[in-house]
């Protein structure tokens, strides 16, 4: 861990800027790091990509962690703005992940993703069908995640899901746009409620 502090500080001082309470293993990377606001110390594993380009402003919780070889496109592009990503304390993503932060994303505390996770918070424009669809450009809702939950691996949340707190996500479940409540057991594609937990 101590290595990972002194490469992150490193990182910082290299592009003139203060140390941050970040650990970072090898051929981590962080950019638009002026738009993300730290609330505690944060890891970014091997190889992973913290991105907060084109984005109004990233928050990131106490002991955030992003797993080796993922990628925190918390931004929109050059023709659009990400209006804000919101990350809680004790939010840990698996390695492989892929998180966009697109038209917002709101992650409450303590939450688990797994390995190859995906949450895409925009989606692309397809209704003329006389443009290709890379032309069409994008628009979406935004993600709101709540409190404790566990996202199995290769689950994937698309723009307009609203998850509650405490809910467990089996692997490779699709979590579709509308609101899918708390306490839940939830799988499949698209994603259905299978249980309770009580």
């Amino acid at each position: 861990m101590a290595v990972m502090v002194l490469r992150a500080a490193a990182y910082f001082l290299v592009r003139l800027r203060l140390p941050r309470r970040v650990a970072m293993d090898r051929g981590a990377r962080i950019r638009g790091l002026a738009n993300i606001k730290f609330e505690g110390w944060a890891k970014v594993g091997a190889y992973a990509l913290l991105d907060a380009r084109y984005c109004g402003r990233v928050v990131i919780g106490r002991h955030f962690s992003l797993g080796d070889h993922s990628v925190m496109r918390a931004s929109g592009s050059p023709l659009f703005f990400c209006p804000r990503v919101e990350i809680g304390d004790h939010v840990t993503f698996g390695p492989f992940c892929n998180i966009g932060g697109g038209y917002g994303l709101q992650i409450a505390e303590d939450n688990i993703f797994g390995p190859y996770v995906s949450v895409h918070p925009e989606t692309h424009v397809t209704s003329n069908l006389d443009r290709p669809i890379r032309q069409q450009g994008v628009t979406g809702q935004g993600i709101t995640i709540g409190a404790g939950n566990w996202f199995g691996a290769k689950t994937t949340v698309l723009d307009g899901a609203m998850l509650g707190s405490d809910n467990i996500v089996a692997a490779g479940a699709v979590i579709t746009p509308g609101a899918h409540g708390s306490r839940r057991i939830l799988g499949g594609m698209p994603v259905r409620q299978l249980g309770v937990r009580s």
